[in-house]
C-alpha cells in the first residue's frame, strides 16, 4: 500500500505541472547534416526487456516466546540477485484522438505486453537460544539456514503515461498486471525446523498489480530505450490483505525488477505499384502529421 501511495502522488504531480507533447515521436526537427530519415513506421512494434530481480525483506528481529522457559528466535531473511527476460509488443494509439483525458491531457500514451521468464532468489537463517526457567541462563543454542531460487514464466500488460522533459527524454510511468506461474522451485524448508512460525511456500500462481517507472530515451525515429524499475503494488491471486509479498520459509519477500526495455517500431512497407493518391483527406492529414513527428 505504501508503494500505491507513492504512485498516486507522482502521477498527480505530473498532471499538476502539466504535460508537454505526449506524442512519442516528438515534433519536426531541422536536419542540417545528413539525410533525414523519411521511412514510415507503424504505430506498433516489438519490445524487448530484461534485467535483474531482487527480493526485498524486512529487517531481522529477535522474538522471545514461552515465558515459563524463554526461547529467543532471530529470523534473518535476505534477498538474492536474480534475472529476467521478456519479449512482446508495444502499441501507440497516437494517430487517433485520445478517448480518455485528464485535465485535457492524454491518459494513456501507449500500452505494451510481454511474455518471459524471471528468477527470484532469497535466503533465511534462524538463530535459536534456549534458556532455563529463570530466563537468564543460556543452556543451548541452535542454528538453521536455507536458500532458494524460484523460476516463473510470466505474462504482463501495462498501460503507460509519458511526461516529456524534452524531445529526447521523458518520464515513463505505467500501471498494469503481471501473471506468474512457478515452474522451478527451490528448497522450501530450512535445515532447522523453526517452531516460532510455521514455514510455508507461496502458491505457484501469482497475480499482481504493478507499477512501472523509468526514464524514456528517444534514440532515433521509432527506437526507444527505457531503463527503470517495476514494483508490485497488490497481490490478487493469493489474498493476504493487499500485500504483494511472496511467502517462503518463515518470511515475506517483495519482488523488485530492475529493468531495461527497448522498443522498436515496425517499418511500414508500401507496394511500389500503389497509388500515392489513395486515402481520404483525413487519412492524408494524419499520415503527414505522423511523418513530421518521426
Amino acid at each position: 500500500m505504501r508503494y500505491l501511495f507513492y504512485v498516486l502522488i507522482l502521477n498527480l504531480s505530473c498532471f499538476t505541472f502539466g504535460q508537454k507533447n505526449l506524442n512519442p515521436y516528438g515534433k519536426k526537427r531541422s536536419h542540417v547534416f545528413g539525410t533525414r530519415d523519411m521511412r514510415e513506421y507503424k504505430n506498433y512494434g516489438m519490445q524487448y526487456e530484461g534485467g535483474f530481480t531482487y527480493l526485498r525483506t524486512k529487517e531481522n528481529d529477535w522474538v522471545t516466546i514461552n515465558p515459563d522457559r524463554p526461547i529467543d528466535y532471530l529470523v534473518d531473511p535476505k534477498g538474492q540477485l536474480g534475472m529476467f527476460v521478456g519479449i512482446g509488443m508495444a502499441h501507440f494509439p497516437v494517430t487517433n484522438p485520445p478517448k480518455i483525458n485528464i485535465l485535457g491531457k492524454r491518459l494513456i500514451s501507449y500500452y505494451d505486453w510481454g511474455l518471459g521468464f524471471k528468477l527470484f532468489g532469497g535466503t533465511e537463517s534462524t538463530d535459536v537460544n534456549y534458556y532455563l526457567a529463570d530466563g537468564t541462563t543460556l543452556f543451548n543454542s541452535t542454528y538453521g539456514n536455507g536458500s532458494f531460487y524460484n523460476g516463473y514464466v510470466f505474462g504482463r500488460i501495462t498501460a503507460h503515461n509519458n511526461y516529456y522533459f524534452s524531445k529526447k527524454y521523458y518520464l515513463d510511468n505505467g500501471l498494469g498486471f503481471n501473471f506468474d506461474y512457478r515452474v522451478l522451485s527451490g528448497k522450501e524448508t530450512e535445515t532447522y525446523e523453526n517452531y516460532y512460525k510455521a514455514q510455508e511456500s507461496h502458491k505457484k500462481f501469482v497475480w499482481q498489480l504493478h507499477y512501472d517507472i523509468g526514464l524514456g530515451i528517444k534514440i532515433s525515429r521509432g527506437h526507444y530505450l527505457i531503463p527503470g524499475v517495476q514494483l508490485p503494488l497488490m497481490g490478487l491471486a493469493q489474498w493476504e490483505g493487499f500485500k504483494p509479498s511472496l511467502d517462503w520459509f518463515s518470511s515475506r519477500y517483495n519482488p523488485i525488477l530492475f529493468k531495461v526495455k527497448y522498443i522498436v517500431l515496425m517499418e511500414l512497407k508500401r507496394s511500389k505499384t500503389s497509388c500515392t493518391n489513395n486515402g481520404t483527406a483525413e487519412d492524408k492529414k494524419r499520415n503527414s502529421e505522423y511523418l513530421q513527428g518521426q
